[in-house]
């Protein structure tokens, strides 16, 4: 059975009892789902809105070796997140990016990363190489895959239009990107249309009620009000910064929030040439990225506690827009910088010590709720298999293993304009079930056109039934900040 939603309705309403339900449809709930249904349990995975519209389509887009754990001592995190890439690479495919990453070392900045004594001028440049040359050993890298000294020459032939002054030397490091909405799709395609499990956006969990062996849930579909009762014997909410559904919600795990912007550049007018750049200190004492996107350039990220819009609909402030435009004035010669789209998203992170968000470690947790019930929340995207097999295990004795990711090739060649056939294709193969979800998760139209969307909202709706659903996708893209009215 294709993973069109109307296939994944109609499977829903022919079978009512599963052996798991998932909420939430991001990184890690996908991964549950394809893990889960791969070692043969019949699994349900819902989630209110589409897939990945939170901050799996809204991250920096890479799969962190973990670098900048070294200064803070988390050794056998780096080492995780490096063995972590390994086994990613085989499993991802295409969806895996070798991506070499430039540090430039400047006079009087240091690195924000590294502990003060280590930022003067005269020792940063040797703590930086010490901690690559670890970073190196715990990785198990082969000559090829090791950091490289990059000279002051080579590094501006490299990067022209990084700035010259006070450039003290430079090392180019290997990490690794992704494309996450697209990889928390093929994880889904793979978990349905390969080991036959249940998807479906647009699907509320509005009340999760215990009885005896197992838990009665009621759902109500966003879109056309219809409301479904099934039964699960064991649940895993993986639903990021939103707590848990009806008499659930006072139980919810405690989280702090922070909102992290990043903007789309048209092509690559910082001259980057399909390499990142790793810009060593802002003003409030943190790294930022500029890295390739699928043609055009990411700067990113800010991390504030008070973040613009909504949880489910966070927007990127004129604050934070002229914050990353500022810190790429700093280490770029470029006068006037132009950006096309811009989004923000909001992490979950775990502290009981009333930490500001700068200072947090991007760590995780599963709390059991209550019997055969558990909550996930925060993590990186580079343990996102770690983190869903770890919370299965607490569930079922069972052998639990990610397999390899199929049809990635079919929605990473989606055109970035709109087509009748990527539409037909998405909409049968990957649930596009609104205008959105096509233009946002499924392609990179909304993120890299001119008017971002806004001119072919009503093509698309002409073109299939979307019409016939309460779905607003102008108002969508106006929370989102991309549409002005």
């Amino acid at each position: 059975m294709t993973f069109s939603r109307n296939n994944q309705i109609n499977k829903l309403k022919n079978n009512d009892e599963y052996d798991l339900l998932i909420i939430g449809g991001g990184i890690i709930g996908a991964a549950a789902l394809t893990i889960a249904s791969n070692a043969g349990l019949n699994v349900l995975l819902v989630d209110k809105h589409d897939f990945a519209s939170g901050a799996s389509s809204r991250s920096t887009k890479l799969l962190h070796g973990g670098i900048r754990y070294l200064p803070q001592l988390q050794f056998s995190l780096v080492k995780e997140s490096l063995n972590e890439q390994k086994i990613l690479k085989k499993r991802l495919g295409s969806l895996y990016r070798p991506l070499k990453l430039l540090a430039p070392i400047y006079k009087n900045d240091g690195f924000a990363d590294l502990p003060k004594i280590f930022q003067k001028n005269f020792i940063a440049p040797f703590a930086f190489k010490l901690g690559l040359l670890f970073y190196d050993f715990l990785g198990g890298r082969k000559k090829p895959e090791k950091h490289k000294n990059i000279s002051k020459n080579n590094t501006f032939d490299l990067f022209p239009k990084l700035k010259k002054i006070n450039l003290k030397k430079s090392f180019i490091f290997q990490d690794a990107q992704t494309d996450d909405s697209k990889l928390v799709l093929s994880l889904l395609r793979t978990a349905v249309e390969i080991n036959n499990s249940t998807a479906i956006n647009y699907l509320n969990v509005k009340n999760i009620f215990k009885k005896n062996k197992f838990y009665e849930i009621h759902l109500r579909c966003v879109l056309t009000g219809v409301e479904y009762f099934v039964t699960a014997k064991k649940i895993i909410a993986a639903s990021g910064v939103h707590n848990l559904p009806g008499d659930y919600k006072e139980v919810s795990a405690k989280l702090k929030m922070s909102g992290g912007a990043h903007l789309v550049l048209k092509g690559d007018p910082l001259e980057i040439n399909n390499n990142g750049v790793f810009l060593p200190k802002t003003e409030d004492e943190r790294v930022m990225f500029v890295l390739p996107w699928n043609g055009n350039t990411i700067v990113g990220t800010t991390d504030i506690e008070e973040f613009s819009g909504t949880k489910d609909n966070p927007y990127a402030s004129k604050e934070e827009i002229d914050y990353l435009i500022r810190h790429v004035k700093k280490y770029f010669d470029i006068e006037k910088l132009e950006y096309i789209s811009s989004w923000s998203g909001i992490r979950a992170l775990i502290d009981d010590e009333n930490n500001s968000t700068k200072k947090i470690m991007r760590g995780h947790i599963i709390e059991e709720v209550d019997k055969n019930f558990i909550q996930i929340a925060g993590g990186k995207l580079t343990g996102f298999r770690l983190i869903a097999i770890e919370a299965l295990r607490q569930l079922f004795n069972k052998k639990f293993e990610l397999q390899n990711i199929e049809y990635q090739d079919q929605i990473i060649n989606y055109q970035n304009y709109y087509n009748f056939s990527d539409l037909d294709h998405s909409v049968n193969h990957y649930c596009v079930a609104t205008p959105v979800d096509y233009l946002l998760r499924r392609t990179n139209i909304s993120w890299f056109s001119e008017d971002n969307g806004k001119q072919i909202v009503k093509k698309i709706q002409k073109h299939t039934n979307f019409q016939d659903i309460d779905f607003d996708s102008f108002n969508y893209l106006k929370k989102e900040g991309l549409i002005i009215s």
